[in-house]
């Protein structure tokens, strides 16, 4: 019985991640700009987003228009990687070496915290929404994954590590109670380094507001990814 529930989850959380209408490129890459004399000028720093659909860009109209997109276009001097894919959970951003329970997805190595290394951030986002809740997982799992990550870039040299909330999700009132829990953990483990994207966008039912949803029902609209931004500038610039 308990497989067949899992298989249920694991069916349910598949089909709610359709994506939108944004089409990122597969690893978004901000170029440093060119000077003068068309030889590149020197990045200021390397960021490198890791997460899920948000962090992707999905809701948006176009990737411009996403937080991330947004990001790249004012920090137009540095070096931004985004490597966050639709669908993933924290269990993909593991270290290509990390063990994990045999039910758990596998690292995707062109895109975890040792993918991201590779690319020597000054600073890390991991920005994870609502996939691991739906798909069942323990919050508790959660957070040592974002440990794991967190300690590894930490100890690679990596000056600043960022961890966002998750954001609110139509789904049921479980899923609910677990990103609220999410929320607050995030927010009492990693403060300073922690950022509240939940509440700006959340209506008084703990779900995204209505204003700030784009049509498929999951993800932010351009304003809700507006919203978010707002909360991650104030990290970085």
């Amino acid at each position: 019985m308990k497989k067949v529930t899992f298989l249920i989850l694991i069916i349910a959380f598949v089909l709610s991640c359709t994506r939108t209408t944004v089409e990122p490129t597969p690893i978004a890459v901000n170029p440093p700009t060119t000077g003068g004399n068309g030889s590149p000028k020197p990045s200021t720093d390397t960021i490198v987003i890791l997460g899920s659909s948000t962090a992707e860009g999905w809701g948006a109209s176009e990737y411009k228009n996403s937080w991330a997109g947004t990001l790249a276009r004012r920090l137009s001097t540095s070096r931004i990687v985004n490597l966050a894919r639709g669908g993933y959970t924290s269990y993909q951003l593991l270290p290509t070496s990390a063990s994990r329970p045999a039910n758990r997805p596998d690292a995707d190595t062109l895109r975890n915290i040792t993918a991201a290394l590779k690319e020597k951030p000054t600073l890390l986002i991991i920005s994870i929404s609502s996939n691991d809740a739906v798909a069942g997982y323990d919050v508790d799992e959660i957070i040592a994954n974002f440990n794991t990550i967190r300690s590894g870039a930490l100890a690679a040299g990596v000056a600043s590590v960022l961890i966002t909330t998750p954001i609110p999700r139509r789904f049921n009132e479980e899923v609910t109670t677990k990103l609220l829990r999410q929320r607050d953990l995030v927010m009492k483990n990693y403060a300073p380094f922690a950022i509240n994207i939940f509440d700006p966008v959340a209506n008084p039912d703990n779900l995204i507001k209505s204003e700030l949803l784009s049509e498929d029902g999951i993800h932010p609209n351009d304003k809700g990814h507006a919203v978010i931004y707002k909360q991650i500038e104030s990290f970085i610039l």
